[in-house]
């Protein structure tokens, strides 16, 4: 199930690639069939009563096999704008990053823009590599969560008297002081990139695009379709591809942050050793298992992508037969 699903992201994320459709399929019931089957076979050779040759031979055998059946449901209608059109929520992004979720591979794929500063984009012809501004700012960040200097926090809504509904809460990043001077320089550097003011340790974060109001940082988040697309745009594909307009040529925004957030590579034959494979049209795209980087990233988008999911689906039955 798991390895399906895998298959599935980096099916879509090729698909993307290359301008066409992606599916989605939710998997409702896992039945897993066992059979066992017991045989012995033997032989007898009767010979004369004066001959030393015979024999009586038998041969015991068991065999066991396995045969598990997947449903699959399509996602599609409202289901399939809720989880995959609807951008994600600050939210319930961001508090990732309190799981040990490295925050420069969460906002590269889940961020499109900070305070105006941009990532980069596949369709956006005009700034496809995005800001310089933005990488920078996502190695401090890193940087500070290593030290322990990144913190995020959920103020609770208020509750009027005269109902049961709560009015939301606030989403607030932190960045303390450090005694470290290097780390300080760093501190008071991404304060300044996230427009607060020097002595902030704090400030709200809201969802947008461009400059905000003082005391708040815009996070304009991406859509499932648009962190698949993310991933889509850095695939290395064939130079022919690209000759006949198949796909457009590669995003490179590697100059400051030195690789792509998931490594695909591409061949006419896939190596025995991945982590994922998937095939399209004549062509093989797979993950490399030794990559941890990328695998790192890859499992961090399927996060992402259970994290979408909505409740109008039908929840997974596993069935397994007793014996």
């Amino acid at each position: 199930m798991s390895d399906s699903q895998k298959a599935q992201t980096l099916a879509n994320i090729v698909r993307i690639r290359f301008g066409d459709s992606p599916v989605f399929l939710n998997t409702t019931q896992v039945i897993s069939g066992y059979s066992l089957q017991r045989s012995l076979t033997g032989t007898l050779s009767l010979l004369p009563a004066n001959s030393d040759s015979t024999s009586l031979a038998g041969t015991p055998g068991i065999t066991m096999t396995q045969t598990p059946t997947f449903t699959f449901q399509p996602v599609t209608g409202e289901a399939f704008a809720q989880s995959f059109i609807r951008p994600l929520s600050p939210t319930d992004l961001l508090p990732l990053s309190l799981s040990g979720t490295p925050i420069d591979v969460l906002f590269r794929l889940a961020v499109q823009s900070v305070n105006g500063l941009q990532n980069s984009s596949m369709l956006d012809t005009s700034n496809r590599a995005g800001s310089p501004g933005f990488y920078r700012l996502l190695i401090n960040l890193r940087s500070l969560q290593i030290a322990g200097l990144l913190g995020v926090r959920l103020d609770a809504g208020s509750q009027p008297a005269d109902s049961n509904a709560k009015v939301g809460g606030h989403l607030v990043l932190t960045i303390p002081d450090s005694d470290d001077p290097e780390l300080q320089a760093i501190v008071v550097a991404t304060r300044r990139m996230l427009g607060m003011e020097e002595k902030a340790q704090q400030a709200e974060v809201v969802y947008g695009s461009g400059r905000p109001s003082p005391g708040q940082i815009a996070i304009l988040t991406r859509p499932i379709l648009g962190v698949l697309g993310q991933v889509a745009s850095e695939v290395q594909v064939s130079p022919d591809d690209i000759k006949r307009g198949h796909t457009v040529p590669t995003v490179e925004d590697t100059k400051i942050l030195r690789r792509p957030t998931v490594i695909i590579h591409s061949g006419d034959k896939p190596p025995s050793d991945n982590f994922t494979v998937s095939q399209y049209r004549d062509r093989w795209y797979w993950i490399d298992a030794a990559d941890f980087d990328s695998k790192l990233a890859f499992s961090v988008m399927q996060t992402l992508l259970t994290l979408a999911e909505t409740t109008t689906q039908s929840n997974t039955v596993v069935t397994i037969p007793a014996r």
